[in-house]
């Protein structure tokens, strides 16, 4: 076991590891604070899907500060929200489970905290001079990044947390064993990047990147859904075979194919979508595994102004319902439950919930919205066990993630 300790202090133990405000992370620079310096660094440390997933916006002319005091390192973020991340090297790849340590000095009524490629695992408030910590386990592997043709390796551990000024005091990486959920679609799925200063309502989300948080730290989350994917991209760009690495007796395997499918002629959904989809459960299937199927997420498009809803998708949905009823896979219908939600709130409304002037995307909101859905719907059909905790689903009127 690694400990990361970052609060001011003239004594280390054993491994413990003191880190200073100024250490940035750089390639080959074993750990550090992921700032606008890493981004420059190297190659793969620009890459959003290799670093934290936070990169500055256009307009944000400073850099990040980190600053330090007895209870740990923070970035002050009272006015506008900047990320505080760090970043560290583990020598190899595979399941790791860490446990972070946050202090609050003054009160914090939101607190968001994320791990590898932006993945949500905590969501909460700190009250003053409160101390918390959690334990959330990781899957560190290849990736093939967007617009890259090749697989990059990976072997870092991040975790960012934004707030006010809430203070990362430790971190603890240590081996972990238990079981990995593996998320397989298109950019509705994938782990989204977003520009700081943060704000939810203008980030692209992926529903796989919020799903973590549901899950209570029970699974690590493997999310290989990436933009532009079909059923068939999926495995001729190589993602697939990441994954298949990997899988293994117990898993879990989660599918959401279809906003490009219905593309591309040879992929209709009774034609190329359908075989595909069923030689990947088979496939899965073998290694002991459990696929899921999971429907398309439903689009925010309208006819006639907004009178009339126009389903692209449905035929699509359709074909995922009768693949799980012929061959017996856990189905999620996400497209009929994200299709409703949208009518219910109608054209206008509904844009809370998607990336500003985006029909397709969800912003972070609306992907903590369809996450939930999926985390019940897991319960639900038995595939993981419930917990009855339904507080994490809660938002307070898009005033908080």
């Amino acid at each position: 076991m690694t400990k990361y300790v970052f609060y001011q202090t003239e004594t280390v133990k054993g491994k413990e590891i003191n880190v200073k405000p100024s250490r940035y992370y750089k390639s080959g620079g074993d750990f550090g604070f992921f700032t606008e310096r890493s981004l420059e660094s190297s190659h793969s440390c620009s890459l959003p899907e290799l670093n934290t997933g936070f990169i500055p916006s256009p307009g944000f002319q400073q850099e990040i500060t980190v600053r330090q005091d007895e209870y740990g390192c923070y970035v002050d973020s009272k006015s506008i929200l900047i990320p505080l991340s760090f970043q560290a090297d583990t020598g190899d790849q595979g399941k790791y489970l860490m446990t972070i340590t946050l202090f609050a000095k003054e009160e914090e009524k939101e607190v968001l905290l994320f791990v590898g490629r932006r993945q949500l695992v905590w969501r909460g408030c700190l009250k003053p001079q409160e101390e918390w910590s959690g334990a959330f386990p990781v899957f560190i592997s290849d990736f093939i990044p967007r617009g890259e043709t090749g697989r990059f390796r990976d072997e870092a551990v991040k975790v960012t947390v934004i707030s006010r000024s809430v203070r990362l005091k430790t971190l603890n990486i240590e081996k972990w064993e238990g079981k990995t959920l593996y998320l397989a679609g298109d950019s509705t799925v994938t782990d989204q990047n977003a520009q700081y200063p943060y704000n939810p309502a203008e980030s692209y989300g992926g529903w796989g990147q919020m799903l973590p948080v549901f899950l209570n730290g029970n699974y690590a989350v493997s999310n290989h859904a990436h933009s532009g994917l079909t059923t068939k991209s999926f495995r001729s760009e190589g993602h697939y075979k990441i994954l298949m690495e990997q899988i293994s007796d117990g898993d879990i395997c989660l599918f959401q194919f279809g906003h490009n499918d219905q593309k591309i002629d040879d992929l209709k959904a009774e034609g190329g979508y359908r075989n595909n989809l069923i030689q990947y459960i088979l496939e899965i299937r073998e290694k002991g595994a459990i696929p899921v199927l999971v429907t398309p997420l439903a689009r925010n498009s309208w006819l006639e102004n907004g009178k009339i809803y126009n389903d692209l998708l449905k035929e699509y949905a359709c074909e995922v319902i009768k693949i799980s009823q012929s061959m017996g896979v856990p189905v999620l219908d996400l497209h009929d439950y994200s299709m409703k939600f949208i009518k219910k709130h109608g054209i206008k409304d509904s844009g809370r919930w998607f990336y500003p002037s985006d029909y397709t995307h969800t912003n972070d909101y609306g992907a903590w919205k369809m996450a939930g859905f999926i985390w019940k719907g897991l319960a639900h059909a038995g595939v993981i066990p419930p917990d009855g905790n339904e507080d994490r689903l809660s938002i307070v009127k898009g005033e908080h993630l």
